[in-house]
């Protein structure tokens, strides 16, 4: 897809990965295959491993196209096929610093399941990850845990901490670097059941209220895997909703807003409506304010559960618009300070506790 020339452009640098889960699953890569050889180099080096695939944040840096931050990252950095390649110079830098002392296949294997396993705890993700370049860059996304998730992260840290005070040569450390693991595996095992159980009730509403719909896409809330959106496609309409299984009410209240994809459609830089409609996967909102056309990924859900108008619950948006015959396309982010965070905080915690009437 090329970009029109003489573009202006503005862009941000919004990073949407929990960073600290992706090192803490690295680390535990790094304790259970190489803790015994090393000590507690092995969550150093795991860490790393852990964190090389979002390097390619550093992909956009100084780019000038506004949309280089959603084709890239999760990009070739996330796929599976890469990660066979990316390993092996890895692999032989280890094997040569640490004297041969491990055997090359043996760090292959390290490098390339701490690139794999960051790439996979991605895809349990909404985001959406490029699982599978170059052969199709279909967003794989799950959608069973948020990308924030103290309650998979922190318990898993505090056993790999644990290991870090344990001789190396002891099987207490073997054990609770499993633990920690038996954990993560367990809350992700957790979150698919959720998952499945709010689906159906979604489906079930969307069924007693009489909405039909093409497509459901089920999601849930930041830092925390009790309240989810639930957002349905019928023709150009997408009907929202949020509902926790520990609300006393049931039923969920669907809000319908109009796709307007048209607007999108028809825009006139192809590149912008081409990257938005993929990114969003089926799920953008356009709007047509003033001169400009907004343009809304509702795949997350809804930020403020408390207002239906988009404007006010839909913090992150782009902004397209037409100056001096020059395209410009700009993402909007919100411009929280520490009482708008709390005031944030509060609105979530209230919704997984209460149904609400909104």
């Amino acid at each position: 897809m090329a970009i029109p020339p003489n573009r202006a452009l503005l862009r941000t640098n919004y990073k949407p990965v929990d960073s600290l889960s992706q090192i803490v699953l690295g680390a535990a890569v790094g304790e259970v295959m190489l803790g015994k050889r090393i000590g507690n180099k092995a969550q150093l080096l795991g860490a790393i491993a852990g964190t090389i695939p979002d390097l390619d944040i550093f992909l956009t840096m100084g780019s000038s196209d506004p949309f280089a931050s959603l084709v890239l990252h999760r990009g070739y950095s996330h796929s599976m096929f890469v990660h066979i390649l990316l390993a092996l110079p890895f692999a032989w830098l280890t094997y040569r610093g640490f004297k041969r002392n491990i055997p090359f296949m043996k760090w292959y294997w390290f490098w390339y399941l701490g690139f794999f396993t960051h790439t996979i705890l991605d895809c349990f993700t909404t985001y959406g990850t490029q699982l599978l370049l170059p052969f199709t860059n279909e967003q794989v996304g799950f959608n069973n845990i948020a990308v924030v998730d103290p309650m998979w992260t922190l318990p898993f840290m505090l056993f790999l901490l644990i290991c870090l005070f344990i001789r190396r040569e002891k099987p207490l450390r073997f054990k609770m670097a499993w633990l920690g693991i038996g954990w993560a595996v367990l809350y992700l095992g957790f979150t698919f059941v959720n998952k499945y159980r709010v689906h159906e009730h979604f489906s079930s509403e969307l069924q007693r209220q009489g909405i039909a719909y093409e497509s459901l896409s089920t999601t849930p809330s930041i830092f925390n895997n009790l309240l989810w959106s639930g957002i349905a496609r019928q023709g150009d309409s997408l009907y929202i909703a949020e509902y926790s299984w520990m609300q006393e009410r049931p039923s969920v209240i669907w809000h319908a807003y109009p796709c307007n994809t048209q607007l999108l459609e028809q825009w006139g830089d192809r590149r912008a409506a081409e990257v938005l409609l993929w990114f969003a996967q089926g799920m953008a909102i356009a709007e047509q304010v003033d001169d400009e056309l907004r343009v809304y990924t509702v795949k997350w859900g809804r930020a403020d559960f408390t207002k239906t108008d988009l404007r006010e619950t839909v913090p992150f948006y782009w902004r397209l618009y037409q100056e001096n015959g020059v395209y410009n396309a700009v993402e909007v982010q919100p411009d929280w300070g520490k009482e708008e965070f709390s005031d944030a905080l509060s609105k979530l915690y209230n919704r997984m506790w209460t149904a609400g009437e909104y």
